[in-house]
């Protein structure tokens, strides 16, 4: 029988919902309308359920968030509710705090089980992991999978915050300023190490607002003096700069892989242009020049996604077409399989 495993899903894999408004995310109406994820009045909704699937076409056609991954699990001799366990939060807020609320988990499970248990987190939810490892230094877990985990950070992160993002195809923008809204928006910018700019203004430094505003980068875009964005952005990046020295003090878990996307250019330098900032998003690399590219799975460089200082990391490259395959692809399966054998 496999050791007890907790899984920590990436982003928008748990369901928010709201008393008086409804479900801010987590229904297929959500992907094209509803209310917003965040505001600077609040976080409307608490987190729910796991969300494995967003039903497309009832019955017929599901977007696939985590269910197929469940699937391989349970193939690979995992049972639900006993060995095999996933972690729902609300992936608006800061990543400290959802480390120390990880940790808890891992320990309450860890109790339950008799012995240490293994974390494998998808995405977002990598740097997470190491979050629950600063908070709780002596966590009882035996061995840590990551895969598509931009755990030192990625500029993917800048592309969303600058231009907002899409659900799906015609479906709703979440704006910039919706985004930035959230506490934890900023947990996956790229860490100060790898924070590199491209043709930026001397002294330029992604955790100062007065570059943000100087690039005109994200809610600076149309109004680089706004006060009220001025303030929030300032103590977004003091946070988050912060927060990043405590990641970089966490300890390594006794045995660490990082599943990493290969092959693939990846943006890995902020590009700044005459008329501000250039980071155009995952897979559009038209106007980046070759010193601002690197190795990965289009969203985060393989150095990115294995960059937990200290750890004696096992590096695992797979081949994939895109960042969302290393959660939703058989060779990803494969690949977290053989790591957590």
């Amino acid at each position: 029988m496999p050791r007890p495993l907790l899984v920590v899903p990436g982003l928008f894999s748990t369901e928010i919902h709201d008393a008086k408004l409804g479900y801010i995310w987590g229904r297929l109406r959500n992907l094209y309308g509803g209310p917003p994820i965040a505001t600077l009045a609040g976080l409307p909704g608490q987190p729910g359920a796991i969300l494995r699937v967003i039903p497309i076409v009832p019955k017929l056609y599901s977007y696939d968030l985590i269910l197929s991954l469940e699937r391989a699990l349970i193939a690979g001799g995992y049972r639900p509710g006993e060995t095999l366990n996933f972690f729902a939060y609300d992936w608006r807020l800061r990543i400290l705090e959802l480390g120390a609320a990880l940790a808890r988990e891992a320990r309450r499970l860890a109790e339950a089980a008799g012995g240490p248990i293994d974390m494998l987190g998808l995405s977002n939810g990598g740097p997470m992991i190491r979050a629950a490892f600063a908070a709780d230094p002596g966590i009882p877990v035996e061995r840590v999978v990551t895969s598509g985990g931009p755990i030192g950070g990625s500029v993917e992160t800048l592309a969303c915050l600058d231009r907002g993002f899409q659900f799906a195809p015609l479906g709703r923008t979440v704006s910039p300023e919706q985004f930035v809204a959230c506490p934890g928006s900023m947990q996956a910018i790229p860490s100060p190490r790898f924070a590199l700019f491209h043709d930026a203004p001397a002294g330029a430094d992604l955790y100062d607002v007065a570059t943000w505003r100087h690039i005109r980068l994200s809610v600076f875009r149309r109004d680089p003096d706004d006060p009220v964005w001025v303030d929030v952005v300032g103590q977004r990046l003091a946070d988050m700069r912060e927060a990043w020295r405590i990641l970089d003090a966490a300890p390594a878990p006794r045995r660490l892989v990082c599943i990493c996307g290969a092959g693939l250019p990846t943006q890995m330098r902020i590009v700044v242009r005459k008329d501000g900032v250039y980071v155009p998003g995952e897979g559009k690399l038209a106007g980046i020049p070759p010193a601002a590219i690197g190795d990965g799975d289009g969203a985060l460089t393989v150095e990115q996604a294995s960059a937990w200082t200290g750890a004696d990391v096992e590096v695992v490259r797979i081949k994939i077409t895109r960042h969302r395959d290393m959660v939703r692809t058989p060779v990803a399966f494969a690949a977290i399989l053989a790591a957590l054998a």
